[in-house]
């Protein structure tokens, strides 16, 4: 089996990029490791502050696809080597390889927006352990999880304005997480934020000191992946589905869906879990 798995990996690989090299050079810059019900991704590029290039992104990416086909995945950790950097945005270094700026006019399909699209398929929750700074690209990033824990003395900031861009990419997300005034005086200046500070705007959930930062993350894990894995992953695709809708339209979609879940086994244990008083065993179905 462990045979087949890797096959069928290899062959999701080649559908998306098509080369075996660019392949192995993205999961050499990006690591996944299981941790019983959570898959850790680390971007592993500390020499290049942990920048964003193309084979980061695919990296990410696959990691992201990988938690999303396996039932038994109920949460994604995204977070980085070292400690000074989470992600310095996009690699703009005159030898950086990959760089997410360069777009084929002919073929725009940027590596980084290949990238949301995936994490916004992804029906696990995603949550950025932020263990340094984290800058342009790497806010997007941050604002592209579900939910973030961040070391207290990191900062995040959009400073593209100073070297003559706008950070467009990661827009999207930012609008969605960031109140709108705070968003643009934050592009406009370039100045970064504190944790504190990101935490009262709402774009973090939790910060810690550095030395308690892993035991704050793994409170919070806790309190979610022993929940319904059917119920947290119907959620989150109802959460991205709902949020451009009308009014109308979602509570119309709202009264289906709960339906739908209310059918589902997991939801079918939890009513007897809790009708008999005792702990739910969760088919995950």
């Amino acid at each position: 089996m462990n045979g087949i798995h890797f096959l069928l990996r290899h062959v999701v690989w080649l559908t998306y990029y098509g080369d075996t090299k660019q392949a192995e050079s993205a999961m050499a810059d990006v690591r996944c490791e299981r941790r019983d019900a959570v898959l850790w991704i680390t971007i592993d590029r500390e020499a290049r502050r942990n920048a964003l290039n193309e084979d980061v992104a695919m990296g990410i990416a696959e990691g992201v696809r990988q938690a999303q086909s396996d039932r038994s995945i109920r949460a994604v950790v995204l977070t980085s080597a070292g400690e000074g950097v989470f992600c310095a945005g996009g690699d703009v270094k005159p030898d950086a390889e990959g760089n997410p700026f360069d777009v084929d006019p002919a073929q725009p399909r940027n590596p980084v927006v290949e990238l949301f699209r995936e994490m916004e398929r992804c029906d696990v929750p995603i949550v950025a352990r932020v263990n340094g700074h984290a800058f342009g690209g790497g806010f997007g990033l941050v604002c592209a999880c579900d939910m973030a824990v961040a070391a207290e003395e990191v900062r995040l900031g959009t400073p593209e304005a100073r070297i003559g861009l706008f950070p467009m990419m990661i827009l999207p997300y930012m609008l969605r997480v960031v109140p709108r005034r705070a968003l643009m005086e934050m592009c406009v200046t370039g100045e970064p934020w504190t944790a504190a500070e990101a935490k009262a705007l709402g774009i973090v959930n939790h910060v810690a000191p550095r030395t308690q930062l892993d035991a704050k993350l793994d409170w919070l894990l806790q309190r979610f992946v022993g929940n319904s894995p059917t119920a947290v992953r119907l959620g989150k695709h109802a959460l991205h589905a709902v949020q451009d809708m009308t009014l109308p339209q979602s509570l119309d979609f709202a009264q289906s869906f709960l339906a739908q879940m209310a059918r589902t086994q997991d939801a079918r244990e939890g009513f007897r879990a809790f009708n008999e008083r005792r702990p739910p065993d969760w088919p995950a179905r």
